[in-house]
């Protein structure tokens, strides 16, 4: 198998979902094999297991403190290029491209543009392959033509798989260029590692910030198990793994 799909097939399998229903079925099996204690004992850390990442705090601390690492981006530094990291889409030509693009890759892609607007001469690089019909470089790209960049002022990379390929595609595109590096919070800490090794100095500009605090008390009911507390644990958990793999891998 190459690295690249075990590494995702690994990452896969130690999401706490799998996790939890691979337990499941070991409690099952000792159960059948009248080994009820150690099965018990399985029963009872699953259940300790999903309250910890089905419910807010856990989730919120580690995703919150990942997520504001890096401060958000300063309008009054000069770069000549805004790069704008791939993340997902679906090319359902039923739908518009508001619709195709994932929250993450629309969220990226408007920072980028708030960028871009403030830097009139900058350059617009969309980034991301895939295996749907047009790549999420061209996707995003699409959108921002509609949303009024000129189509001149916009470069793609579009056969990348992941952060480390886009960065090592990135680079002749960028050369000695100052640039905003545009990703997800959650995803800047490994980005900047990845592209700092690259031999390249981005700055910068996190957004999709899922972990926020306005300041008003919060209702008891958001403290209730919930999905959305499950996914920010899955964030949280691969991107902490991407980001000792780069550290095992000397990256």
């Amino acid at each position: 198998m190459e690295m690249f799909w075990f590494k995702k097939l690994v990452g896969k399998l130690l999401m706490p979902l799998p996790l939890i229903i691979i337990l499941s079925l070991l409690a099952l099996f000792l159960y059948k094999r009248n080994k009820n204690r150690a099965a018990k004992s399985i029963v009872a850390l699953n259940i300790m297991l999903l309250l910890l990442v089905t419910t807010p705090w856990l989730p919120n601390q580690l995703l919150g403190a990942l997520e504001h690492e890096y401060p958000q981006f300063d309008q009054a530094q000069a770069v000549e290029v805004v790069v704008v990291l791939g993340c997902d889409h679906v090319n359902d030509l039923r739908v518009p491209l508001t619709s195709q693009l994932r929250a993450c890759s629309l969220f990226r892609l408007t920072e980028g543009l708030r960028i871009l607007r403030a830097h009139p001469n900058a350059l617009l690089i969309t980034s991301g392959g895939s295996a749907e019909t047009f790549s999420n470089a061209e996707t995003m790209r699409d959108l921002a033509i509609e949303l009024g960049v000129p189509a001149q002022r916009i470069r793609m990379q579009t056969t990348s798989r992941d952060t480390e390929e886009e960065a090592q595609l990135l680079k002749p595109m960028l050369a000695d260029k100052r640039f905003a590096l545009v990703t997800s919070g959650y995803h800047m800490r490994r980005a900047m590692r990845i592209f700092h090794h690259a031999g390249m100095q981005p700055v910068a500009a996190p957004t999709e910030h899922l972990v926020k605090d306005s300041g008003a008390p919060r209702s008891w009911l958001g403290k209730f198990p919930s999905a959305s507390h499950l996914a920010r644990m899955e964030l949280y958990i691969h991107e902490t793994l991407g980001y000792w793999w780069l550290i095992i891998r000397g990256k």
